[in-house]
């Protein structure tokens, strides 16, 4: 087993957790995962610089300046794709997030 297979099969499920819970109570983070393995990954991709990075707002929608310099220094050198998502916000106070990957 290689460290994305370890990475999708016990990290991944752990940080949706975490994930849900800092969307829930509004609480920025970032948390970033270096998963390279030697060798071709999907789709003959080189995973020699291969990670998986979070980087989530305040409950106001606002990003960790801090935060955003890391993500930015993170992603910088590592190949990476841009997902965008929206946050509605109910007039019941709820909220949705609509992401796309």
């Amino acid at each position: 087993m290689n460290k994305e297979e370890i990475y999708d099969e016990q990290i991944s499920p752990l940080m949706q957790n975490i994930i849900g819970v800092c969307r829930e109570y509004g609480i920025a983070m970032i948390a970033s995962f270096n998963i390279a393995h030697d060798g071709e990954g999907p789709n003959g991709k080189d995973c020699a610089r291969l990670t998986c990075t979070s980087h989530l707002p305040d409950g106001e929608g606002a990003f960790d300046e801090r935060f955003s310099k890391a993500a930015v220094a993170i992603q910088k050198s590592a190949p990476h794709h841009i997902g965008m998502n929206i946050t509605t916000q109910h007039a019941d106070g709820t909220r949705t997030l609509t992401a796309f990957i």
